[in-house]
């Protein structure tokens, strides 16, 4: 028997011989991994159960890090110095996320904090010194693609370890007999409990109602479903990215592939560049002069605005028009000069859509998407000096550039809370004469900007109450007899009363910070509600 026991183990690690130089350190430490990965699983439920936003979303941020800088020491990879502006980037997003309820900002945090997770750990497992920009792309996406079969890893390491030690194998044994026997037992136990409870009251009230409410309200309660996807998903989600680190498997790139031929760039950059030349002497001369010719029946705004989007779509495609040419072309001196004229273009294209979007900003005001715009072609305008120092100086380190560019934008853009700036601008300049519309977006955009409107006092206007007729009015502090709430709800948007506007949100953020706990608690919940309190006590 034992022979046998020995001549399978023998073969199982011939067979695994092969896949273990893959991810030696995951597959030798495959028990501290797996309760590693087990904890963290626990502590990724205990953050995001009802709560995707809360003050354990920073929390978890700093776990992941942790369970990553574990990974690295077990094996013994220095950290570079290099990479620690990721990790500080990871944190400020997961604060940002902390103090914001815009949904937009969120999403982005979150995409955020996992690529700079990805970059850091790639820059600290790999040599990336002679990775291009395209390369670090097609590198993190592969990467991607290797954690989808590594989702069968922990079993593959398990049972490995399990293999090894005989002993354990052994226990598992018996705690597979138990485990049988479990199975067994337990349709024969439910049979005979609706037995005896359908022959005797009594039973069944004390065990029936009992095996109820462990049935129905326990094992398959929708919490219990939605703790165990929450576990699975960040026991699997961090597995099977350390495991697709380890198996050493990343493209190599020959940095001397041949080029084609530059003639083909000259001939259709010669062509789009001379279109690009028109179009930039006519905004010279039309717009940021202040031309006496404007397009008949159009207003500066309504110039200003046409085909906006449209021009921002040009620069994004020269940017990367840019970066293909110089990935795939041969580069000589027309070239060279041709991609810099063509980087100077979309400046100018650049300048001409801050133009036109400030010139729209001054008749119709901020708002959520104009303030993204502006930030947008702001880090654009330094994306595009990296490309240019990559024009002139190839071996220039564009992807790093690019990761420190955009990391540093995006969390100007997200720390400055950007539903508060559109809030605070278009209060400054309109104050009580804002309109029943512009005020209903304000407080639509997200709970960030309740403070500041809390700042403004309108009158009732248009409702029952400004008619003077008495009803009842939910109250946040007690219910008095005042006004009646629901009936102001109910005509809230059709009598344009921005007091009764300002009371249903401020109802509305008062309902949803009520259970606000420890784990749940949310900077920007708390000062929104604390607005809406204060709003109602001034009555």
């Amino acid at each position: 028997m034992m022979e046998m026991e020995n001549k399978e183990l023998k073969s199982y690690q011939e067979n695994t011989e092969a896949d273990q130089q893959k991810s030696p350190v995951m597959r030798e430490n495959a028990l501290f991994f797996l309760i590693i990965a087990l904890i963290y699983s626990v502590c990724f439920a205990a953050a995001f159960y009802r709560n995707y936003i809360g003050i354990t979303f920073p929390l978890i941020t700093a776990a992941t890090l942790a369970v990553c800088g574990l990974f690295l020491k077990k094996n013994n990879i220095a950290w570079k110095n290099s990479n620690w502006c990721y990790l500080a980037g990871c944190m400020l997003l997961g604060v940002s996320t902390f103090l914001t309820t815009n949904i937009f900002v969120i999403f982005f945090n979150t995409v955020g904090i996992l690529l700079l997770i990805t970059v850091f750990m790639l820059r600290q497992v790999y040599d990336d010194s002679r990775w291009r920009f395209g390369q670090y792309l097609v590198n993190m996406m592969f990467l991607y693609l290797n954690m989808i079969p590594e989702v069968a890893s922990p079993f593959i390491h398990l049972a490995d370890y399990l293999k090894k030690k005989r002993q354990v194998r052994r226990k598992n044994k018996t705690v597979l007999y138990v485990l049988l026997g479990i199975l067994i037992g337990f349709p024969m136990m439910i049979l005979v409990i609706a037995l005896l409870s359908s022959a005797d009251q009594i039973f069944s009230n004390v065990v029936g109602d009992l095996c109820y409410k462990l049935w129905g309200q326990i094992l398959f309660s929708p919490n219990v479903f939605l703790v165990l996807f929450l576990m699975i998903l960040g026991f699997f989600g961090i597995y099977s990215f350390l495991s697709a680190l380890t198996l050493n498997n990343m493209p190599q790139w020959n940095s001397q592939r041949k080029k084609q031929n530059p003639v083909i760039a000259i001939t259709f950059l010669s062509m789009v560049t001379v279109v690009y030349l028109i179009f930039c002497v006519i905004q010279i001369v039309f717009l940021f002069t202040g031309g006496l010719l404007l397009p008949e029946g159009y207003t500066y705004a309504e110039y200003a605005h046409q085909g906006f989007f449209q021009l921002l779509f040009v620069c994004i495609f020269n940017l990367v028009l840019v970066l293909c040419a110089m990935s795939l072309f041969e580069m000589n001196k027309i070239l060279k000069a041709l991609l810099l004229l063509c980087s100077g273009c979309t400046y100018i294209m650049i300048a001409s859509s801050v133009f036109r979007m400030m010139l729209y900003i001054d008749t119709y005001h901020l708002s959520f998407l104009r303030v993204l715009v502006l930030w947008f072609l702001a880090m654009l305008i330094l994306l595009m000096a990296g490309v240019v120092r990559t024009v002139l100086k190839p071996e220039f380190g564009l992807f790093r550039y690019s990761m420190t560019v955009v990391t540093v934008c995006y969390l100007v853009f997200s720390c400055a809370r950007p539903d508060v700036l559109v809030a605070e601008y278009n209060m400054a300049h309109l104050g009580n004469d804002i309109s029943y519309e512009d005020l209903e977006y304000l407080a639509d955009l997200s709970l960030d900007t309740l403070p500041v409107l809390s700042r403004y006092d309108f009158k009732h206007e248009n409702c029952n109450r400004a008619q003077g007729e008495y009803v009842k009015e939910y109250d946040y502090y007690e219910p008095v007899v005042i006004w009646n709430y629901d009936n102001l709800v109910g005509r809230t948007k059709a009598s344009g009363c921005r007091r009764c506007l300002l009371n249903q949100r401020f109802h509305e953020v008062l309902e949803d910070t009520e259970d606000m706990n420890a784990r749940t608690f949310h900077l920007s919940k708390y000062l929104a509600g604390k607005a809406a309190k204060e709003s109602f006590a001034k009555r």
